[in-house]
């Protein structure tokens, strides 16, 4: 569903049940409002809460569920008294203000230092489990990926098309999709040995064509190591689970799907 065409109560659900997580603390966040102000407007805008001593209450409770204590301190400050791990713990309790179904994690670790990043992911995992919310986390870093998602579901995307889907243990283990092995052979190895000895993919074409001016059929098929001329150039491949495959992974690339066995490695 084109939730661009939404109006009325149905446009009012939809933002109301789905949140988003920005990538940046620095940027989303008001610096001409205080924390209580970010945080009680949902609260007041959706009739959560009654009153400013509702909101007030309800805000600290939420303060108090991404660990921003003391809360009483907190709510009074403006964004820029704050760092930015405690930042993007404001963008988590304000995305959680109207009790959203959906929370779509954009990046939310990827600005924030390296030695919290996991302290961030730990708690939206508990609040994952917590609260039952599903949380969409979209990254560039594979191994921030199967941390997150290692007991559920991995969306493997190449120039705004998914190309792969499936339970992340199956995936990672067996991924099917050209640009997924490619993605996961680009993983570093601490091993000196393994990576000696470890096989490189050969690409066609390192290029990557403008989102404004994508190839005809699949979107990979200019620097696919698979690439079958007059098939994959012709029309764009759906996602499905090949014929010959024991997971229920969902590929689309018609290679995969039609059960050819093509050497995707040099060595």
């Amino acid at each position: 569903r084109n939730v661009r065409d939404l109006r009325g109560s149905d446009r009012r659900e939809y933002r109301r049940s789905v949140q988003l997580i920005h990538q940046d603390p620095y940027a989303s966040l008001n610096p001409t409002q205080t924390i209580f102000d970010m945080i009680s407007f949902p609260l007041l805008h959706h009739k959560l809460v009654s009153g400013q001593k509702g909101a007030r209450k309800r805000a600290a409770e939420l303060l108090e569920l991404v660990d921003l204590t003391p809360v009483e301190d907190i709510l009074d400050k403006y964004p820029h008294q704050l760092s930015g791990g405690q930042r993007q713990r404001v963008s988590i309790a304000r995305a959680l203000t109207t009790n959203p179904s959906v929370i779509v994690a954009d990046e939310s670790v990827s600005m924030v230092d390296v030695s919290i990043r996991i302290g961030l992911l730990q708690m939206l995992m508990n609040l994952r489990e917590e609260l039952g919310v599903t949380i969409v986390f979209i990254t560039h870093d594979l191994a921030l990926a199967k941390y997150f998602a290692w007991d559920g579901r991995i969306g493997v995307m190449y120039l705004g098309r998914m190309v792969e889907v499936g339970k992340t243990q199956e995936l990672i283990r067996d991924p099917q999709h050209p640009y997924t092995r490619v993605l996961l052979s680009a993983i570093p190895e601490p091993d000196p040995e393994k990576t000696r000895t470890k096989r490189h993919i050969q690409l066609r074409s390192e290029d990557i064509p403008r989102l404004t001016e994508l190839p005809p059929g699949c979107s990979f098929h200019p620097r696919c190591p698979w690439f079958v001329e007059g098939v994959c150039d012709k029309s764009v491949p759906q996602l499905g689970i090949p014929a010959s495959s024991s997971s229920s992974v969902e590929v689309a690339c018609f290679p995969v799907q039609e059960g050819e066995k093509l050497q995707l490695y040099e060595t």
